[in-house]
């Protein structure tokens, strides 16, 4: 008897319907549906109602929703290892792969075990503020430092191992994963990274200057980022573009690869390069 978690988009009306409909496909192949709080509220099934801490027992998890609910779900069961198939809701749709169509037809491979896992590297990022540590978090896309809603420049110290490396005048500082790498990088000027590599990408955010690149180095270093703008400056620490965090004068970021791995389900029936091709026209011609 295998154990099935849902986590969903409870704003994308079609996922609600499919994944109400998937607890009782599921449930008569003899599998333990299990959802995460609201999940289970907007299905109008409370019985399947669990914690998050509940939730990480699961054999695997159900994701349906575009790549912001994995990424919410990656945090949650990547601590305990549990691997999740994702069913794309969203629109650029680089981390799902499964139309809703193809939905039981890739649960029936899953229930068989007819799947590949793949691990995504996670970063980490300890907060510190006067060398006290005030928080330690993780994200799959990247980690970004950057302004609040003023238009005013932030001056970010980087250290990489403790090496000096520059003190950024810019919007902001994102340090990214390989998967993050089609993220808000990409968005920035970053390279485009294959996931299976174990780096991290370092982009300056509009950075005031004609010489700052992107910087990739090994997953064996830390970024280590010093608040260095004025004491009134509005700053923000955001994990994946969901969590946020007040930062301030003279604190600490400091990010590296973290020791739990994403763990996506994958059936092979696309590529990085395929995602390229399909979710950026990655190569087109445009005839003009």
């Amino acid at each position: 008897m295998k154990t099935a978690a849902i986590i969903l988009n409870p704003e994308k009306e079609d996922a609600v319907h499919l994944a109400r409909d998937l607890v009782a496909w599921l449930e008569e192949r003899d599998v333990v549906v299990v959802a995460e709080h609201y999940a289970a509220a907007v299905m109008d099934t409370p019985r399947l109602s669990r914690d998050e801490k509940q939730l990480v027992n699961a054999d695997f998890a159900l994701v349906l929703g575009g790549d912001g609910t994995l990424l919410r779900a990656s945090r949650i069961m990547s601590p305990a290892g549990v691997p999740m198939l994702a069913i794309h809701y969203g629109r650029f749709g680089f981390l799902t792969e499964i139309e809703p169509a193809e939905t039981r037809a890739a649960l029936t491979r899953v229930l068989e075990g007819k799947y590949l896992v793949e691990d995504r590297m996670m970063l980490q990022a300890r907060l510190y503020r006067a060398r006290k540590r005030m928080g330690t978090y993780t994200a799959l896309n990247d980690v970004v430092i950057a302004k609040g809603p003023l238009a005013r420049m932030l001056r970010l110290g980087m250290h990489v191992s403790g090496k000096y490396v520059a003190t950024y005048a810019a919007d902001g500082l994102i340090t990214a994963s390989p998967t993050g790498s089609t993220a808000y990088s990409l968005s920035a000027g970053g390279p485009l990274v294959t996931p299976d590599l174990k780096v991290l990408i370092i982009t300056p955010i509009c950075p005031h200057t004609l010489n700052a690149r992107s910087l990739i180095i090994s997953s064996k270093h830390s970024v280590e980022v010093i608040v260095e703008s004025d004491p009134g400056d509005v700053v923000m620490l955001t994990l994946d573009g969901q969590l946020g965090i007040p930062l301030e004068h003279a604190d600490r970021v400091v990010i590296g690869e973290a020791k739990s791995r994403a763990k996506l389900i994958s059936l092979g029936n696309t590529t990085f390069f395929d995602k390229l091709q399909t979710r950026l026209r990655w190569g087109d011609r445009f005839d003009i």
